[in-house]
């Protein structure tokens, strides 16, 4: 499917929404009139999150009007749906507020700032290690969730077009952090809802959207801001794995090349003869050896091209998707990027989504 400009959307962009339930309950009007801002943000790396800036200040009764109530307290459950009223409202996120800090400035009105974590954040437990041979990703994330005694719903349709994965190493991270960062490499979702006696239920499987590009977006247009970076400071030529097998004692070893990952890139030459040595990781054999090498190089040229931007608000536009960037520059800069976090404000300035990125390095 090509990717949409925004503009071929039909999208009055001036009239944001939101939508904020707590405690399964609509807010009622007066608390919607104090919210001041309203954000969401995720990422790679962390467990989704909102927050909520509020007017605590009621000037009648001269008094706190929500840092001493109940409304906002530690542990109310949030649902929170961001978009357009003429596109309607997209699930954001379902969470628990996590922390109230008030504010009580030297001039102006008193604010109460909300935040919170999605109810995924009680699946943090102790971090581990572990290596995954041979197994599909949606047969770890069922071996996941039986260890954190969760239930869990996959695709059976995706996963029977799931490729076996040789060697996979999750290498001292948190269960859930690690199953999230596994979803969006591949443009699954982790999501999680509750059964009717509050207990979690994940599901792991693609985004409505799946892999392909939902939108293009155009500096000068449809972009706000881009500020790309290419790098070569961190790059490298090879990686070579090397280890010592536990009973035979002898040295096994594989080595990586740029080569074999099969992207065109420019500049090859500033770092081709840079080469990185992991002499620390345990493997069985040369092939679990050479994998873990190609999985290291690619993981370190995934960050050749990065960039940070703004846009309009995009509700769809979360780490995970994959955006068309354009009037950068064919040669180094336009192209395929891949969001690695993302940012949804509504306040004064109306709906805005800032996010991080990288570039996909074309074949």
């Amino acid at each position: 499917m090509p990717a949409v400009s925004i503009a071929a959307l039909g999208t009055d962009f001036y009239v944001p929404a939101y939508e904020i339930r707590v405690g399964g309950r609509p807010l009622d009007r007066q608390a919607v009139r104090d919210i001041l801002a309203v954000s969401y943000s995720d990422s790679l790396e962390s467990i989704d999150a909102f927050s909520l800036v509020i007017n605590n200040w009621d000037e009648e009764k001269r008094t706190f009007k929500y840092s001493e109530g109940e409304l906002f307290a530690p542990g109310q459950r949030v649902e929170l749906k961001l978009g357009y009223l003429d596109r309607g409202l997209a699930p954001m996120l379902l969470g628990e507020i996590t922390s109230l800090q008030p504010s009580f400035p030297a001039d102006g009105a008193p604010t109460l700032s909300v935040s919170g974590l999605s109810i995924l954040h009680r699946l943090r437990k102790e971090p581990r290690s572990e290596v995954y041979e041979s197994k599909k990703d949606s047969a770890m994330a069922k071996e996941i969730a039986q260890k954190l005694g969760v239930e869990i719903r996959t695709s059976p349709e995706a996963e029977a077009r799931e490729q076996a994965i040789p060697f996979v190493i999750q290498n001292n991270q948190q269960d859930i952090v690690f199953l999230l960062q596994r979803a969006r490499r591949i443009g699954y979702e982790l999501t999680v809802q509750e059964d009717e006696r509050g207990a979690p239920i994940l599901f792991f499987g693609p985004q409505s959207k799946g892999r392909e590009v939902p939108f293009a977006l155009d500096w000068g247009r449809s972009l706000l801001s881009f500020d790309p970076k290419l790098t070569t400071a961190n790059q490298v030529g090879t990686v070579t794995v090397r280890a010592w097998h536990p009973t035979s004692k002898k040295l096994i070893e594989a080595t990586a090349r740029r080569s074999e990952l099969g992207r065109d890139e420019p500049f090859v030459e500033a770092f081709n003869e840079r080469q990185e040595i992991i002499a620390d990781r345990p493997v069985a054999n040369e092939a679990e050896a050479k994998q873990l090498a190609l999985e290291t190089l690619r993981r370190i040229a995934q960050h050749y091209v990065t960039a940070s931007a703004s846009t309009v608000g995009l509700p769809d536009l979360r780490t995970g998707a994959l955006i068309e960037i354009g009037g950068l520059g064919k040669k180094y800069f336009d192209g395929t990027y891949f969001v690695t976090s993302s940012t949804h404000n509504i306040g004064d300035g109306g709906y805005t989504t800032q996010f991080e990125a990288r570039k996909e390095a074309a074949p």
